[in-house]
Formats: structure tokens, sequence, C-alpha cells
């Protein structure tokens, strides 16, 4: 199927882009998939996926330990999106976290938007001083708690709450990437690409049959009717995206809450698919 250009470029006209899900959602999406995606520079040399994490809540604390036993059973780094406030509540765990070789992804010192500390804040709104306070401070715990200079952010529940605001501030700071925004919006179709300041933005991707939608527990399983609704559902259209990035050659990375994929035993299926592809963290990009 051939597809109009505006069909087949990212697109940011909200009535626009809802129509365009709706028609490739419900033709061939599959094929435009590939299409979508064989536009992407990739990177790398080969087929690689990089998996994140993102610690929002308590509950995904509570599943840390569990997350972790199966990544190192498996044998996979993942990026690790940890609030600052959590690292100071929780030393330990996250010290395992690093011990273990994941990657420490900055997502701010409080995650505005967040029941547990600032329920009343939004990222998008706060002032430029106050943005980079959340960065710049989330920065100096990981330092300071576990040793590790963070080169990476992601906009507390990026989408709508990301502004072109973290740029300048994550190049003021040193930081080398952002990943706040989807694949099916971006210019990078799926893979890293430079956004400005000189940051590099790394989107979270999308999946073979619903290739407009962000690939996580929340689109596919959890909102108000959710694109998939069943965990094995969930776990097979992972699986079938893989097979599809393997098999040509591209670069993917999608983000998970942890509490939710560590139910019904779906990470641990995840995981013993992505032994059959090159896994990478982002810092990887950039050594």
């Amino acid at each position: 199927m051939k597809y109009p250009q505006f069909l087949v470029k990212p697109v940011s006209n909200k009535y626009v882009a809802r129509l365009t899900r709706e028609i490739i959602h419900r033709f061939s999406p599959d094929d435009f998939f590939l299409k979508f995606m064989l536009q992407q520079i990739n990177p790398l040399d080969s087929a690689a996926y990089a998996l994140t994490f993102d610690f929002d809540f308590e509950k995904d604390i509570e599943a840390f330990p569990v997350l972790l036993d199966l990544l190192k059973e498996h044998n996979i780094k993942a990026g690790l999106a940890v609030i600052g406030k959590f690292v100071e509540k929780y030393p330990d765990i996250h010290k395992r976290a690093v011990n273990e070789g994941h990657e420490i992804i900055n997502h701010s010192y409080t995650h505005p938007d967040n029941p547990h500390w600032a329920p009343n804040r939004y990222f998008n709104k706060l002032s430029h001083a106050e943005q980079k306070e959340e960065i710049e401070k989330a920065h100096e715990v990981y330092h300071r708690i576990l040793g590790v200079e963070s080169i990476g952010f992601r906009t507390p529940h990026y989408g709508n709450l990301h502004t072109e605001s973290v740029y300048p501030i994550l190049a003021e700071l040193g930081y080398k990437y952002s990943s706040s925004t989807a694949a099916c919006g971006y210019k990078g179709f799926g893979a890293p690409s430079v956004h400005s300041h000189g940051i590099i933005e790394i989107p979270t991707g999308c999946s073979l049959h619903f290739p407009l939608a962000i690939f996580d527990s929340w689109n596919m399983l959890r909102k108000n009717n959710p694109f998939l609704g069943d965990d094995d559902l969930f776990v097979k259209e992972f699986v079938e995206t893989i097979n599809v990035i393997s098999k040509n050659k591209l670069f993917l990375t999608h983000y998970f809450d942890p509490y939710d994929i560590i139910k019904n035993n779906k990470i641990d299926r995840m995981l013993s698919k992505l032994s059959l592809i090159k896994t990478v963290l982002y810092r990887d990009l950039f050594s």
C-alpha cells in the first residue's frame, strides 16, 4: 500500500494525528510500521533495542527487586528513569541497580504531577529556573548517593508535559540526550536524532500493529478503552515487533512501568525474546 506523505511523516496537529491513527491502525498497520521505521537512520551497525523503565510511584519501587532479579537472570541491562526523592528514600535498591550495570536516567527530583511529592505541579508549567532546579537537584542526588553522572533526561509524564525549554537546560548541564517524545510524532522515525542545543532526542517507540501509539502498559492495557487490554496479547505484540526490528536491522526503544510489567510474568517472557537481539543502553550511543 502506498501512503500519502502526510501519513508517512510524523504529524503534530492533534486532529490530523487522531484521524491518521484511526485510519492506519484499522488498515495495514504492520505495513505502515515497516515503511515508517525504514526511514530511520540507525546509529548502530545492526538491529538494536534499548529497554527502559520509569519509576514514578511507590509500587514501582516495590517491584524493583523482582525486576532486577529478572534482568540479571536474562543478562540484560536497562535504562532506569528514577526520581531524586526516591533515590534519597530508597538508596540501597538504586545502588544495587547501578552496581549491576543499569543506567540512571534523570527523571527530575520530585516528578511534578506526582501524588507523593508534587501533586499540584506540572513540569511544563514550571518556570525555567524551577525546571532547571528539578533536573539539577536530581543530578546532584545521583552523584552524591549513587556515585554516577547522568547524561540523559526524561520529562516527567513526558508527552504534553514535555517542553522545548529543557534542551538549553540540558545543554548547560552537560547532558547528552533526552528521551521525552514519542516515535510516532517525532522526526527520527524511532531512531535518535539531534534536536536542539546539541541534545540528542531518543523517542520511545511504537509497535507493529499500533505504529501511531506509544507501546507501553498504560496505552495498551490500563487506560480507558486500551488498545489491547490483555497481557498475553501485549507480550505477543512485543515479540512480533522485535521480530521485525531484528529482521530489518532497525533501532527501537520502549519504556514500561515496573509494577505493571512484572504482573503475570509479562517481563520474563519479553526478556526471553530480547536474548535474540542486541540490547543497548542509551549511554552506549555516546561511547
